[in-house]
């Protein structure tokens, strides 16, 4: 199944390097817990080197009395004066036992401090980055929601979001951790035997090749996991949210397949990244076991022992051994780690949206709502066909008007336009002589009350959905008088009255049950424009007959838009405009334009079911 594409080019994740990645700028921000981890890493790397010398000291003390001992745990004892230069079996009784439980303890706090520091660093880094995501889903232009599907914008919030966590959690906790350790081996070899320690790092070019090599294919597959897991989350948003017409039109079998195809592709992504991570720790291991091998022939060539202690040898050969395995758990970390920087790059390609264009300087008018149209043409980008062509139209203050079309007339469109959801091109629409995009965006909106045909509910109390976009105290005597102008107080009140909690999208109530408390948000929002967008469509005829009482009422002195298909609710426009194809072809009253014959007449016959 082919994946859809992703909305933002690639181009800005080809060519951010691993260290200038802007990741790394935003986890500067929280720099205390990253030094607070560091210090915790480099107290548990010191804890592992102390150990293996602690091998060192003991072995001495064992060959009592035949020379002095080089480990770093004799010489602190013999600079605090507590024994001298060579260890013996009765020191080593006190001093293996206590400096065992100390060391112990020192890793089990460095550990402990590296882990919780470094783990609240991304926990702060993945809230910011879902409150910044989050901020830029509120102010993109509405073009943004048309190049991206629900599924895919809340993958990203969530999935997305935590894997850029997972790899600061995971990743870069190894990183610190795992490369201080080997860093002090490797010094504490360096210590014993540099010449022995050289065999160790001739093999760093031959690992850094690898794990470079195998960086870039990991940062591949990642990004083709990353995009596959968006069509796995926009076919089951798509499935939940239409499940009712998937059953109803016994569909259940092609969406099905739509999910298990996706599915099956982010399946073979991540197979293909868990080859590539199975085959690359066993081929770093193999180049480590060559090293030691070569170290360990070294080490007892006769020439080299004569050198060191018995306790010495042993200690570096311990050394050694456990530098394996934290390279191989370096090693390991790419994947999270690439995972982590892919995430990353997707969600840095959103937070590159622009906001809504937002030029206009006037906030503070009195708005009569004259709407005047001129020579408006609209494509939808990317170079769509013309949604409207020349349109122009002049609406006087409080007068009430009526758009009627086919579907995807431009009806909606026009809407849109006058709102700015969509930005009109220049100088073709005013209000009150002022140009729209002179006016600031939240301006501009105040102005109007829309009552949509499917209007959006949000979780919380009815009082709550009421007062959406109301800046003005409201009583509760108006809030009580709006749902009843709006035929809505004695479902309201059957429910609880204005605490009843609403869920999500409204769930619980039904669609003429939404549309009733909208209209009556319309009612409390009190702007000098009004949007009525199919407001009476979900509603009883018993029911709408109480709502267009109300709506006559809130159109009074209101210039206003309907969109709708009953005739009772374009009945009471004065002018009815009629769309075709973008164009307008005909306006006038319903009288007039029974009488022309036209595109309306055959609209009017069929009891307008067409528009």
């Amino acid at each position: 199944m082919m994946v859809r594409a992703r909305s933002h080019g690639q181009g800005a994740l080809r060519s951010r390097g691993l260290l200038r990645h802007p990741l790394w700028s935003a986890l500067l921000r929280y720099s205390h817990y990253l030094v607070l981890s560091l210090l915790g890493y480099l107290v548990y790397s010191a804890g592992v080197v102390l150990l293996a010398d602690l091998m060192q000291y003991l072995l001495d003390a064992l060959g009592e009395g035949e020379q002095a001992s080089r480990s770093l745990v004799s010489r602190s004892m013999a600079g605090m004066g507590l024994q001298g230069g060579v260890p013996t079996i009765d020191s080593a009784r006190t001093v293996v036992p206590v400096a065992v439980l100390l060391l112990v303890l020192l890793r089990g706090i460095g550990y402990f401090m590296g882990n919780y520091c470094i783990a609240a660093a991304s926990r702060h880094l993945m809230h910011d980055f879902r409150l910044r995501f989050f901020q830029v889903l509120l102010v993109a232009p509405s073009g943004y929601f048309d190049r991206n599907t629900p599924g895919a914008l809340v993958t990203r919030l969530t999935y997305t979001v935590e894997q850029v966590a997972g790899a600061v959690t995971g990743a870069l906790r190894t990183l610190l951790r795992e490369g201080l350790v080997v860093v002090a081996l490797l010094a504490y070899l360096f210590y014993l035997n540099w010449k022995l320690c050289l065999i160790f790092l001739a093999i760093t070019p031959i690992v850094a090749l690898i794990v470079t090599r195998v960086g870039k294919r990991f940062r591949a597959h990642s990004a083709r996991i990353q995009a596959s897991m968006g069509e796995v989350a926009h076919v089951a948003q798509e499935s939940i949210s239409g499940y009712r017409d998937i059953r109803l039109f016994g569909a259940q079998s092609r969406q099905a397949w739509r999910f298990a195809a996706a599915s099956d592709d982010n399946r073979r992504q991540g197979i293909r990244l868990a080859l590539l991570d199975g085959l690359s720790t066993p081929l770093v291991q193999t180049v480590l076991a060559l090293a030691i091998a070569a170290l360990v022939w070294v080490a007892l060539h006769p020439a080299v022992m004569g050198s060191l202690s018995a306790g010495a040898l042993v200690a570096f050969l311990v050394a050694a051994v456990q530098v394996g395995k934290p390279v191989r758990q370096l090693t390991a970390v790419q994947a999270d780690l690439q995972r982590g920087l892919v995430a990353a790059d997707d969600l840095y390609d959103h937070f590159d949206t622009a906001a809504e264009t937002d030029s206009g300087h006037i906030d503070t008018q009195v708005i009569q709502g004259k709407v005047e149209i001129s020579g408006l043409s609209f494509r939808y980008p990317p170079e769509g066909t013309l949604a409207l062509t020349n349109v122009d139209l002049c609406i006087e203050s409080g007068e009430t008007v009526a758009l009627v079309g086919l579907s995807g007339a431009g009806k909606s469109t026009l809407v849109n336009l006058l709102t700015r959801l969509h930005s009109p091109p220049a100088n073709t629409i005013r209000i009150d002589g002022t140009f729209v995009e002179d006016f600031t965006l939240a301006f501009l909106r105040e102005q109007f009350a829309v009552v949509n045909q499917h209007p959006v509910l949000f979780e919380g109390t009815v009082r709550e959905n009421l007062l959406l976009g109301v800046t003005r105290p409201v009583t509760d005597t108006e809030l009580h008088q709006a749902l009843d102008s709006a035929a809505a107080l004695e479902f309201v009140q059957h429910l609880g009255g204005l605490q009843a909690w609403v869920g999500s999208g409204g769930e619980g109530f039904s669609g003429g049950q939404r549309q009733r408390l909208a209209i009556a948000r319309a009612l409390l929002r009190d702007a000098p424009l009004l949007i009525l967008d199919e407001s009476t469509s979900a509603l009883d005829y018993a029911a709408e007959h109480r709502v267009q009482h109300a709506l006559q009422q809130l159109m009074s002195n209101r210039t206003t838009l309907i969109i709708a298909h009953r005739l009772s609710a374009i009945a009471q426009a004065q002018r009815i405009v009629v769309l075709d194809e973008g164009r307008i072809v005909a306006c006038g009253t319903h009288d007039e334009l029974l009488q022309r014959e036209g595109l309306y007449a055959q609209l009017y016959s069929g009891d307008l079911s067409a528009v």
